[in-house]
Order: C-alpha cells, then structure tokens, then sequence
C-alpha cells in the first residue's frame, strides 16, 4: 500500500473482527470502505461506529468524504443523435457515462460535439478536459464549431485542460477539479482515456496491483465528484474484442465494471456504426451514420 491508500489493518481504527467481516464484502484497504455503498456500512457498523470511525477515515486522505444523502436534479446534454437521446434521455449527471470505440476518433467525435451540446445547452458553464495521454485537438473542436457556427471565443476559454503525466499528478488533479466544482455553474467533465501510466508495463505483481488498485481508486473518485457536484462525466475509453467470445467490452472493464453507470459502446459496421448501450443488465442496439462531423440517426 501507499499514502493513498492503505489496508484496513494498518489504519488501527476497526477491529480485527470487524476487518475480517468486511473482507467478505471484497473490503480490503481504507478507500474502499470510504466509498462502500452504504448498505455494507449499515450492515457492519452502528450509528456510534458509523460516527466514530468514517470521519477519522476520511481525516487520512485529504478530499475525500463519503456522499451520503446528496439530491440533485439530474441534467443531461442531448447527444443530438435521436436514437441515442429516446432511449437515455441524453448524457446524464452524477453518474459516470463511458464511450469506447476501437479507433479513437470515434469517441473523440463524439466528446467534441458533445461539448459544444453542453455549452450551448446551459448558459452557466465549466469545461474540464482531463487529457490522459496529450490526444486533445483543440483545432478538430474549432472546425466542428465552425460548421455548426459556433464562435471560437465563446467556448475555447471556458475549458479547463489538465495532462497529468504520473498517478501521482492524476490523482492530485481531483484535488485542483473539486476546488473548481465548488461554484454553482454547470459542469462536464471529459477524462480522455485511461492514462497509460495506469497501465501494468512490469513483470513485479505488485506493481500490476499498484496500478490497478489505483486505477480503481481513481475511477471511484471520479464517481464521487460525479454525484456530489452533479457533474455530467464523460469517460472516453478503448474498445477491446475478445477472440474467444467475439464480443466487444471496455478496456479494464474488469475493474470498471460496477461503477460505471451507462456504457456506450461505438463498434464499426461496414460503413454503419453499430452502438450497444449497457445500462445494468439492460441492454439495446441500433447502427447510425458516421461523418468527418459527427454521428447521425441512419436513415
């Protein structure tokens, strides 16, 4: 473990009795208790526990708390593409939505537009782009502008784009993000990809379990400041086939999986984009067109 994180046992703060019942619940370190749905903090600890304990938790890790009883009125930013809209009412907030296609441009059309949706949606705004892997074209958002006459100077200054280079600086960039969610305006958050830095390049097991384990804290974080400031969170993602099913799911979905709220999975046809979207165990299809300035209704 690390400073961000640590195991349960080394907190010193639950009893050994206790630690063991919550390792039945998959609880093994401080985050993951910090962020358990609160069902499991019911089931194992009292209200004097519940009062005693969480808050000494989320003294070890500077910005982070537990959202309990947060309501909002969702938002949400049309997609513009009609089928996609009817079916999920467009891109909501307090959830994370993921978009994953095999070619990035895919994914990458679709955030693009789905800004100038947002800015031009709500008056009252903020952008914030985390730009994993140094991929944002600031001059495709300007061409796509310009054809759907937007001006340049009424949005380019309005978003914020951060390029973390470590774990480290990607986890402190939540830090910097909850300091600028704190106004009352409207926010979407686009995380470019999963930074490479996340990625297992190493033979040690426990480097592979350093990333993923941080790669989890880091997409249960960006849940978080989904549903506490109402943030309409985008995370664009690849697209991997598995050979031996012939079926397509998102990159380190394994770890991804049950905190995603809506998967939407961009997947070429022939000349035809064919998009499943997850919802649970709900699951629909429908193909749209696709062009240099973005996805359509097929007709």
């Amino acid at each position: 473990m690390n400073h961000y994180d640590m195991s349960l046992e080394e907190s010193g703060l639950i009893p050994k009795d206790k630690i063991e019942e919550l390792k039945k619940e998959n609880i093994y370190t401080c985050l993951q208790l910090i962020f358990a749905p609160y069902d499991i903090i019911k089931k194992y600890f009292n209200e004097k526990e519940e009062r005693e304990i969480l808050p000494k938790l989320e003294e070890l890790f500077r910005g982070i708390y537990r959202f309990r009883k947060i309501e909002h009125e969702i938002i949400a930013i049309p997609t513009l593409v009609n089928e996609l809209d009817n079916r999920i009412g467009g891109i909501s907030s307090s959830q994370i939505t993921e978009v994953c296609s095999e070619k990035r441009y895919l994914r990458s059309l679709f955030s693009y537009n789905l800004i100038l949706n947002f800015i031009q949606t709500f008056e009252n705004h903020i952008v914030i782009y985390n730009d994993s892997n140094q991929t944002f074209r600031p001059e495709k958002l300007c061409e796509l502008s310009k054809y759907r006459g937007i001006k340049e100077d009424s949005f380019l200054d309005k978003i914020i784009v951060f390029k973390p280079y470590t774990i480290k600086q990607q986890i402190e960039i939540l830090e910097e993000m909850e300091r600028v969610f704190n106004s009352n305006s409207k926010k979407l958050l686009v995380i470019d990809e999963i930074g490479n830095f996340f990625k297992p390049n190493s033979k040690k097991k426990n480097i592979v379990y350093y990333n993923y384990r941080m790669l989890e804290n880091f997409i249960l974080r960006i849940n978080q400041l989904s549903v506490k400031y109402n943030v309409i969170t985008l995370l664009l993602n690849n697209l991997i086939k598995k050979i031996e099913t012939n079926t397509y799911e998102p990159q380190y979905n394994f770890v991804t999986e049950n905190i995603i709220g809506t998967k939407i999975l961009l997947i070429e046809e022939d000349r035809l984009v064919r998009i499943k979207i997850i919802i649970g165990d709900k699951i629909e299809e429908f193909r749209v067109k696709i062009s240099d300035y973005g996805i359509s209704d097929a007709i």
